[in-house]
């Protein structure tokens, strides 16, 4: 089964990201992958350089974004589109949201569960749902950025069932650089899972590099060019099953 992530460059204006992704959305579209995922706040100008108002944030830059995943859905049709993560408010609360699509229509909704410093001083509010889709390409488990680094939700996701992680990045200034992807593919190997961990440019030297991960190694990564980039690997859900069957053995 073929996917396919687009590590984004983030431009200084929002119609620049929504254009850059649409433009990137519809070459992936081609090659015909059964889903297509997006960066973390890949639409906000800057790379969060100045997050500090979730709410003007929000106002800014949610309803286009949203719009924008919509419309493109539609277009690509049959394609699952991971539409990256917005700042979305809900009964007066911002929340870091990643959302699933397919022909037009929202599949799912996830809430961040583990803000970082600097979205909580922004007023960005801790999610509380761990979520997992079913769907005809398998069980996807949603999460974002800083999640990962949560033991007990990364392993609640698991025994959900997931089967392939969808992980949306943006690092900031203060992320330790890091050489590889030493957490993710410590968690794909331990639960036998496909993770798609979409970052942007602006991060990609300090871990928010995109890769595709398989249990049994890395199917795929970006390069530290400053440039926008598609990443599209195959992954092998009979490969997958063997390996979870013998990992559930032991």
């Amino acid at each position: 089964m073929k996917v396919s992530i687009l590590h984004m460059k983030i431009r200084p204006e929002l119609e620049q990201n929504l254009q850059a992704a649409k433009n990137a959305v519809f070459i992936a579209a081609k090659e015909k992958p059964a889903l297509i995922g997006l960066p973390e706040y890949f639409t906000i100008p800057q790379c969060m350089a100045d997050f500090k108002e979730a709410q003007k944030i929000s106002s800014e830059t949610c309803n286009k974004t949203l719009d924008f995943l919509q419309e493109t859905s539609v277009k690509i049709g049959n394609i699952y589109l991971l539409g990256g993560t917005v700042l979305q408010e809900d009964n007066g609360k911002y929340y870091n949201t990643s959302t699933l699509w397919k022909n037009g229509s929202l599949i799912a909704k996830y809430k961040k569960i583990n803000p970082i410093e600097c979205e909580l001083k922004a007023g960005v509010t801790k999610g509380n749902t761990p979520l997992v889709i079913n769907t005809e390409i398998g069980k996807v488990g949603m999460i974002i950025c800083a999640d990962s680094f949560d033991p007990a939700l990364v392993k609640k996701i698991a025994e959900l069932g997931a089967e392939i992680i969808s992980l949306p990045v943006a690092a900031m200034g203060s992320h330790p650089t890091v050489k590889g992807h030493p957490l993710t593919e410590n968690i794909a190997r331990t639960y036998g899972v496909f993770i798609l961990k979409v970052g942007n440019v602006s991060s990609n030297m300090r871990g928010g590099r995109s890769a595709i991960i398989a249990p049994w190694g890395i199917l795929g990564e970006v390069t530290d060019a400053p440039e926008d980039s598609i990443l599209t690997a195959d992954l092998d859900m009979n490969k997958l099953k063997e390996y979870r069957a013998k990992i559930n053995k032991n």
